[in-house]
């Protein structure tokens, strides 16, 4: 039995259904755990944007399809667009995975964050702690969009200590020998106990091998390496 005709409207209503599928399969499976590093208006306003955009493209396909009548066909045609657009921002979105580090001090670097990361309550004395840069507006519109996160999340430690004194000691002869590096001891973030000395913070990537590598030539310890927030679970 051929299938009834629909109306426009209710073709359009199938397609955009259709579209929110992998949006919303994108946002429990990608999208949540980047959304809720830190939830803002702006944050929300540009994912229901994509929302809206996506749903209007599953719409639109299912409306260009004029002689297709069936509610399931019409449903798939919509799913078809917005899973191609929302996965090509997915594989834009993949970080390169590095070495996690170790407490050796390998200049080695862990795998770019994918949960909250939240300063964590300072000792006695007034320690830096690590936590995500403040995001500018674009960058809070452009991670709504399109889950994209900040590249400003990599640290370059030139040494860890269990004791404070001992990260305090280095952290001030880094900063008398190597007056450009300021040595700076930040405290233990998460399960591991150890405080480190900073010579560079929210840097990118390619920000904190090269300051790495300078350091290292102008003296600091070969040891020195990158370290950035822990994926989701590890």
């Amino acid at each position: 039995m051929a299938a009834a005709t629909m109306t426009t409207r209710h073709k359009v209503l199938v397609g955009g259904l259709g579209a929110l599928t992998p949006v919303l399969m994108n946002l429990l499976i990608v999208d949540l755990n980047r959304l809720l590093i830190n939830l803002t208006i702006l944050v929300v306003g540009a994912y229901l944007i994509k929302v809206v955009v996506l749903f209007y493209l599953g719409g639109l396909v299912a409306y260009l399809h004029k002689d297709e009548h069936s509610p399931l066909k019409l449903f798939e045609l919509g799913i078809a667009a917005p899973a191609l657009i929302t996965a090509f921002i997915n594989a834009e979105n993949v970080p390169v995975q590095q070495i996690p580090p170790s407490n050796t001090g390998t200049p080695t670097s862990s795998i770019l964050f994918l949960t909250p990361a939240y300063a964590q309550p300072a000792p006695a004395q007034d320690l830096k702690t690590f936590s995500l840069p403040q995001e500018t507006a674009t960058e809070q519109v452009m991670r709504g969009l399109t889950g994209s996160i900040s590249k400003r999340v990599w640290v370059v430690i030139a040494g860890s200590h269990p004791k404070l004194e001992d990260a305090t000691r280095q952290a001030q002869q880094i900063s008398q020998k190597w007056p450009k590096y300021r040595g700076e001891v930040y405290s233990p973030y998460g399960n591991n106990p150890y405080y480190a000395v900073v010579i560079g913070a929210n840097l990118t990537y390619e920000e904190a091998q090269a300051l790495r590598r300078k350091a290292v030539q102008d003296g600091l310890p070969n040891d020195t390496y990158l370290w950035t927030f822990p994926r989701a679970g590890g």
